[in-house]
């Protein structure tokens, strides 16, 4: 009997020792639950400052990071690659005003944010360091502590951004502290290799933290996951370890991300908050006194002692006349329930036995439905693939699903997506499914007003569609097609911020059938290549299947290359374009076809390039490949604009190669007319001017039409024959004079060049 009642007996019981100590024990329950709302409201406030905070300090990082990344664009710091000197930067005008112009653009970014205190540039194998405050060679510099963090990152792989605060002097100011952003520079943004850090005001970010904070009691620091300070109102506690401090060390041992109890600190009660930050190894902690609120709560006691003792009376009376009501249906129900075979709660109350009856019957129902769901769609996705792989499949293989196909035509449909290499960048994994489900589900959902439909999303790059229609004209069939897929194409673009392609196979009357339907629109695939993107394929007007001979238009590829000697890139720009044009308009080529056109024109530049001794890597670089940049384009009229850039480059470097070949050509000529008269070794000279043996022969060549040594040969049988005319000197003396080992060697060049030997030669020019 008294289990039967535990209820109503333990209700009495409630009620009877609120009655017995009222002022008690509601004076401690109205404290309890007043203090516990309070600290709770606290707490959620001083949590949601502590977010409020780490978004602060998120903001600041993200905007350190996009100077950071702005920076590492900068033309200035990337054309230091490779001037890892300082002597030799210094002693260049050029260098040297390139390095005004990046200490500049430092000393702006610095004076133009007011948490920022200094900039350092650390380039990999540079003996120098670049900071806002001027150029240091690192053996001097002294705050190189960043240094060894960069260093770490690099040796061990071990993550890197902000670093502990440090002391040092700033702008008169001793012990300021300040914080490090290092970000280490990837080949995404430069091809230089270090770091970059820029330095925070510790202060100035402390007192963003504290903005807020109406109580100057109240304080929001910053510990690391070690307990070392990061930031503090208390300036003395910097960089210190205060794991020690009971509060601290109570934050430390717990594994909740967030949370707030009561401690003494400093010996004032105050309500603690922490929220550990997902992004980084920070705990951001608040400290907010408890005394204003113990204040408030002591008035409110008093007050609602009175008008409880009242509410209580008046409590017990209904609560038992409503307890009463409900108890005896929900006492029923819960014996019915225990009369169930296999079930037993024991002596738990009724509440609890029809609590934890629904919780399981809710549970088990909501497995059930997933089970039912996922075998269904396993199903459905099994019997579509079975079809598109032409297996053969029973009438009793899939009955539930051979409803999915009522009409008596099939085609296949084949969606992709345009730019899929910017797609696959730009989403998850995840999300690049769901996207490609939403755009199947589109699909679907339009196309089934007047078909029957069913799709699948396939690995790669690929949705496709069975479309099953009634006994309708083929032609109207195709019409509707193409007006549903276009008005697909227009929803899916605002799914996922590009187009689609459509590629559509023929229309078959059996089920057997969607596998060639299928395979007809994979064929069509190739042919977006040529058609371009956003377009609705239909296999049977689309698709090009030529039986012609191979083509290739050698007159173009002829034009858009002597434009290229020419230096002409209006008229190169005209000849690719043509070139495109003369392919896309040739309608008997096939995708493979243009893929070995396109091959050969690429052939044909490197060859081009190597018949004017010029390497690829020289002006695209060393991880440019010419024929894998080809095959990632998916368009005709893509491969247009990239043939183009390619042209342009090589027009652009040869520009700069003849600049560079006149000035090297004057200073070869100047180097030969000073000594001419001496033994000049062709290594000497290229050494002299900077270049390879061979390169300065070539240049010599094209600059004068002949070799470098007939040149110095004659200079100096011109100069012999002055001398024969207007000297006394003896043969020998002219021979020796003019860099000539002996007479004998000098007479046969003499002779070779004037076709008399010396003496022959003033004989004749004295007589006359």
């Amino acid at each position: 009997m008294m289990k039967n009642r535990s209820l109503i007996v333990k209700q009495f019981i409630v009620f009877s020792l609120f009655i017995i100590i009222p002022v008690i024990l509601i004076t401690s329950i109205f404290n309890y639950s007043i203090m516990k709302y309070s600290e709770a409201e606290i707490s959620k406030s001083g949590i949601g400052e502590l977010k409020v905070a780490e978004n602060i300090t998120d903001l600041i990082s993200q905007t350190i990071s996009n100077d950071i990344i702005n920076l590492s664009l900068n033309e200035q710091l990337n054309n230091l690659y490779g001037v890892n000197d300082i002597n030799s930067i210094l002693s260049k005008s050029d260098d040297n005003l390139m390095l005004i112009r990046l200490l500049g653009t430092l000393s702006h970014i610095v004076e133009t944010n007011s948490l920022y205190s200094s900039i350092y540039i650390n380039l990999d194998n540079f003996d120098y360091i670049i900071t806002s405050n001027g150029i240091y060679q690192k053996d001097d510099f002294q705050d190189k502590s960043w240094i060894e963090q960069y260093l770490k990152y690099k040796n061990l792989k071990e993550p890197i951004s902000w670093i502990s605060p440090r002391s040092i002097d700033s702008n008169g100011i001793r012990n300021t502290y300040i914080m490090s952003y290092i970000f280490p520079l990837t080949p995404y943004t430069t091809k230089l290799r270090g770091s970059i850090a820029i330095n925070i005001y510790e202060n100035s970010l402390c007192e963003h933290l504290n903005s807020n904070n109406s109580n100057s009691n109240d304080n929001i620091s910053i510990i690391n996951m070690d307990g070392d300070v990061i930031s503090h109102v208390d300036k003395s506690l910097i960089s210190s370890n205060i794991s020690s401090k009971p509060y601290i060390s109570k934050i430390l041992k717990t594994d909740n991300n967030e949370g707030y109890f009561i401690q003494d600190v400093d010996n004032k009660n105050c309500l603690v908050t922490y929220y550990k930050s997902s992004r980084n190894s920070w705990i951001y902690v608040g400290v907010f006194s408890l005394d204003t609120l113990y204040n408030k709560v002591n008035t409110l006691r008093l007050n609602f002692i009175y008008i409880s003792i009242g509410l209580l009376i008046l409590g017990i009376f209904l609560s038992y006349i409503i307890s009463r009501k409900i108890y005896n249906p929900i006492k029923k129900l819960a014996q019915q329930i225990k009369s169930v075979k296999g079930i037993d709660f024991e002596n738990e109350n009724e509440f609890t036995i029809l609590s934890k009856t629904f919780d399981a019957m809710i549970k088990e129902e909501d497995k059930l439905f997933r089970t039912l769901e996922k075998s269904k769609k396993n199903l459905k996705e099994n019997y579509i693939l079975s079809i598109l792989r032409g297996l053969h499949l029973s009438d009793n293989e899939y009955d539930e699903q051979s409803e999915l196909f009522p009409y008596k035509n099939f085609t296949c449909c084949i969606i992709t997506i345009d730019r899929y290499k910017d797609f696959i960048e730009n989403f998850s994994y995840e999300d690049q499914y769901y996207l490609k489900t939403a755009i199947l589900n589109l699909s679907l959902e339009i196309l089934s007003v007047p078909f029957a439909c069913e799709g699948i999303v396939m690995d790669g790059n690929k949705i496709v569609i069975i479309v099953n229609s009634n006994d309708m004209d083929i032609a109207q069939e195709y019409t509707l097609l193409n007006e549903y897929f276009q008005t697909i194409q227009k929803e899916a673009a605002k799914v996922i911020e590009t187009t689609i392609t459509v590629c559509i196979g023929n229309i078959y009357d059996s089920l057997d059938k969607v596998r060639t339907s299928y395979n007809e629109a994979q064929a069509l695939l190739n042919h977006k290549f040529i058609l371009g993107y956003e377009k609705v394929l239909f296999y049977a007007k689309d698709f090009i299947c030529s039986n012609s001979k191979y083509y290739y238009p050698f007159t173009l590829e002829k034009q858009i290359l002597n434009n290229v000697d020419v230096g002409s890139k209006e008229a190169v720009l005209a000849s690719v374009n043509d070139f495109i044009n003369e392919i896309k308009n040739n309608k008997e080529l096939t995708y493979d076809n243009t893929m070995l056109i396109l091959n050969q024109l690429l052939g044909s530049i490197i060859k081009y390039l190597l018949n004017l001794n010029i390497s690829v890597s020289k002006i695209f670089g060393n991880d440019f490949n010419i024929y894998s940049k080809l095959a990632e384009i998916e368009t005709l009229d893509e491969t247009g604009l990239f043939l183009a850039n390619i042209f342009l480059q090589i027009i652009e470097y040869c520009e700069k190669v003849k600049v560079d070949d006149t000035s090297h050509i004057a200073k070869i000529m100047d180097y030969i007319h000073k000594n001419y008269k001496q033994d000049i070794a062709i290594n000497t000279l290229a050494d002299y001017v900077g270049l390879s043996y061979s390169h300065v022969r070539k240049i010599f060549n094209d600059a004068t039409g002949e070799n470098i040594v007939n040149y110095i040969n004659n200079m100096r049988i011109e100069e012999a024959q002055r001398l024969l005319r207007q000297t006394n000197m003896s043969i020998n003396d002219i021979a020796l004079s003019l860099g000539y080992n002996n007479k004998q060697s000098f007479n046969r060049f003499f002779k070779k060049y004037v076709s008399i030997n010396p003496g022959e030669y003033r004989n004749l020019k004295s007589g006359l």
